[in-house]
């Protein structure tokens, strides 16, 4: 039986992933997890999982982990460490990987690392100049893993866009707003944002993704792959906007549309030092497809899954 490795199990992208992980079978599902501390609980997971206690700092819990042949999924991402930290813990993990001589890694990544990028299609051939640190971070993480895995163990990374579904920070600010903002403030906002491209992509194609690069059979030696929903024309702010009005009983604007240019938009997002500053800039995901992978939801329905799922959150 094939064993997977979960690293970043406990977050919101890492308990999807479980599950489905559990639900296709026919694998020995391990995480890392950090033992309880005072005053913190710690994360709980369903008992067919095997827990290793310790953390990317714990050399024994990481062999302890890392098995050969196994494959390794990272999903972690450590806020308050800094790139310092980020990079320490990545090399930690490879360590462990390339004692055992794992399968494979896939690395979670993002598609911010683009950066500043003009261009309204961007692919993963496209250069990257990232702005915040965050994403400076995430890029020096893939060259190092690409780098040292070239000629030691299969390595791939997967850069979702903004990862939305129940119960995820994405689109929480806008339900959030929608429910009990100001409505004068909400209307200047819709004709700002306007059809800018949100960038979204659901939380069921990231998973989906995930378990098509874990079982893919052929070495994916170092690719880099997006995973989007940017081939969805609603995949905008004003629609996105109007179904969650549509779902959550909000009322739409009476007053008529303003049509703001959307320079105005792009210099106020560079102001906020944003790293994509293109309101029409989509990630697509056309190398991922070309591969065979095949996403499963309708876009319009998970926007609507998140509305009722958010307005029951705030009705408890």
């Amino acid at each position: 039986m094939n064993t997977i490795v979960v690293v970043g199990a406990s977050g919101y992208i890492g308990r999807y992933l479980i599950a489905e992980l559990l639900r296709v079978g026919n694998a020995r599902v391990k995480v890392l997890s950090r033992p309880a501390r005072p005053g913190a609980g710690r994360a709980v997971f369903p008992s067919e999982v095997e827990v290793v206690e310790g953390d990317l700092f714990d050399a024994d819990s990481l062999k302890q982990l890392c098995e050969p042949g196994c494959v390794v999924i990272h999903l972690a991402y450590l806020w308050d460490g800094g790139e310092a930290q980020n990079l320490a813990a990545i090399a930690n993990l490879m360590d462990a990987c390339e004692a055992v001589k794992v399968k494979r890694l896939i690395h979670l990544s993002t598609a911010m690392v683009a950066g500043r990028n003009n261009s309204q299609r961007i692919s993963e051939a496209d250069a990257c100049v990232p702005i915040t640190e965050y994403a400076q971070t995430k890029l020096k993480i893939e060259e190092k893993i690409l780098n040292r895995t070239a000629h030691t163990y299969d390595a791939v990374i997967l850069r979702p866009t903004a990862v939305f579904g129940p119960g995820s920070e994405n689109l929480k600010k806008l339900a959030g707003d929608l429910l009990a903002g100001s409505r004068i403030r909400n209307y200047l906002k819709s004709c700002l944002f306007n059809k800018r491209r949100m960038n979204l992509v659901q939380i069921a194609n990231v998973i989906g993704a995930i378990v098509f690069l874990q079982q893919h059979q052929a070495d994916l030696n170092g690719e880099v792959f997006i995973i989007s929903d940017a081939d969805i024309a609603q995949n905008n702010f004003r629609d996105v906007e109007r179904l969650l009005m549509k779902e959550m009983g909000v009322p739409d604007y009476r007053l008529p549309r303003l049509n703001m240019p959307a320079a105005i938009l792009g210099g106020l997002l560079s102001i906020m030092g944003k790293d994509n500053t293109n309101p029409r800039s989509d990630y697509v995901s056309t190398k991922l497809d070309l591969f065979g992978f095949k996403k499963s939801m309708d876009f319009e329905r998970a926007v609507s899954d998140y509305a009722a799922s958010y307005r029951s959150s705030m009705q408890q």
